[in-house]
């Protein structure tokens, strides 16, 4: 089978593999389509996030969907020929936190596309059959990769404790903050604002709802970004933000803009080992900081609100690509080329 491999900063090539052996509770899938995330550009570019550290050959890729075609196990019978998203982090069941329903939180987790742990981005991957969740015909492949950013975003929506009529900030609207925004759309906030880099982005935040927008420089994010919350709030700030960001600088802008006693949840991921944090605004303004660590059961509600249509996933999926052309793939989501905000790689 064809298998795109990274075997260093900057470098996949497509190489070929035998196809998964199965183990006890295992399927195989056909992998139909692999989206890019911003954590599979880190590792791409420097093989490491923080103290996670890959080597190569490593096949990276979690966020995907496939045709489950060989189920050894009559048990899970009623999955084979369906279409799945899969849930990529697959915990050990016996900790602590996997016993009381923290399992995303597990330690001894392992990660698809994660140090020594092969991803999706091959013809076929084995995996779990009961991390495998079935995504009505009406949800494209391209889409069903999708349920996996999305399930990220309902996590940090639940993990902020929306009240009506709440005021919020979105910092950073790549994939995760945009859907982010919808999501927190649909919760009764009163009134959303978005900060990006690049105004593309915040050109489809506003096509999908986010009442107002800034495009900051890249250099002075923090003095802009700061400065505009406190016009638009009127020196209030917000009562909750969210980092979306893959940039140190995103989690100090969360905590400017977040009011007095306001919460503020740290999404995304800088891929340093230590983020800037103004202890003296947090502190002083007794904020609540709550980091965000992927996803909590949360697959069944992310197939759902995509298959009732409450949330917009095609001005987010913005390119496809074929296996062949991964590397160039993971080169213009590294660089944001092409106005491009989510990359699909394509298999089938």
């Amino acid at each position: 089978m064809k298998t795109a491999v990274w075997l260093g900063p900057r470098k996949i090539e497509i190489i070929e593999r035998p196809k998964p052996v199965l183990k006890p509770g295992e399927v195989l899938i056909q992998v139909e389509s692999v989206g890019v995330c911003g954590s599979d550009i880190h590792y791409y570019l420097d093989g490491k996030i923080g103290d996670q550290i890959i080597t190569p050959p490593l096949v990276l890729g979690h966020e995907f969907s496939g045709i489950v075609c060989e189920v050894p196990d009559k048990k899970y019978e009623w999955l084979l020929g369906q279409r799945v998203a899969v849930e990529p982090g697959i915990a050990c069941g016996q900790c602590d936190y996997c016993k009381t329903g923290h399992y995303n939180v597990c330690t001894d987790m392992r990660f698809l596309g994660g140090p020594g742990c092969d991803g999706a981005l091959s013809e076929y991957i084995a995996v779990p059959a009961e991390y495998c969740f079935p995504v009505p015909s009406t949800i494209s492949a391209p889409i069903a990769s999708m349920v996996e950013p999305t399930a990220v975003a309902i996590h940090a929506v639940e993990l902020a404790g929306i009240r009506p009529v709440e005021t919020a900030l979105v910092v950073g609207l790549g994939s995760i903050g945009l859907l982010t925004a919808q999501l927190l759309l649909q919760s009764g906030i009163s009134f959303i604002a978005g900060i990006d880099i690049l105004p593309f982005r915040t050109a489809v935040a506003e096509q999908l709802g986010v009442r107002q927008t800034l495009t900051t420089t890249a250099e002075n994010c923090i003095e802009e970004s700061t400065s505009w919350i406190r016009e638009i709030t009127d020196n209030r700030g917000f009562d909750v933000t969210f980092d979306c960001t893959n940039r140190s600088e995103g989690i100090v802008i969360a905590c400017h803009g977040t009011r007095p006693a306001g919460r503020s949840v740290l999404v995304g991921i800088s891929g340093e080992n230590y983020d800037r944090i103004p202890v003296s605004i947090a502190r002083r303004r007794e904020l609540k900081l709550q980091w965000c660590r992927r996803f909590r059961y949360n697959f069944p509600s992310a197939i759902q609100f995509i298959e009732l249509g409450k949330i917009k996933l095609e001005p987010i999926l913005t390119h496809h690509f074929l296996p062949e052309q991964t590397q160039l793939a993971f080169e213009m989501v590294a660089h944001t080329e092409d106005n491009l905000i989510k990359a699909s790689i394509d298999w089938v």
